[in-house]
């Protein structure tokens, strides 16, 4: 006399169908918490307050390429910074006339 086991698979067989595969659970990678420009520029000015605008362009460009930053959004991250905007702290950055910025470069 066939199993139970036998029997189902027998009848599955004649009605076309393939036996149904075992499945094994699949554990979720841990995922890496999102880094974002906002992060990746406030991690560069808390490293270096002297940070130029092409040192944060770079660093964006390098952490996401396709991205569009560019200077001017570069100084609008600086101006955030340093009334507090970005951390809820001001980051004490030296300011840098346009003039001392043309010539840094």
């Amino acid at each position: 006399m066939k199993s139970k086991k036998q029997q189902k698979a027998a009848k599955q067989s004649k009605n076309g169908k393939a036996p149904a595969a075992k499945t094994t659970k699949t554990t979720k990678p841990t995922a890496e918490p999102k880094h974002t420009i906002k992060q990746l520029v406030i991690e560069t000015l808390a490293r270096n307050s002297a940070a130029t605008n092409d040192e944060m362009i770079a660093a964006v460009k390098k952490e996401f390429p396709k991205s569009a930053f560019k200077d001017t959004h570069a100084a609008w991250y600086r101006s955030q910074a340093r009334k507090g905007l970005l951390t809820g702290t001001p980051i004490a950055i030296p300011a840098m006339s346009r003039k001392q910025a043309s010539t840094a470069n």
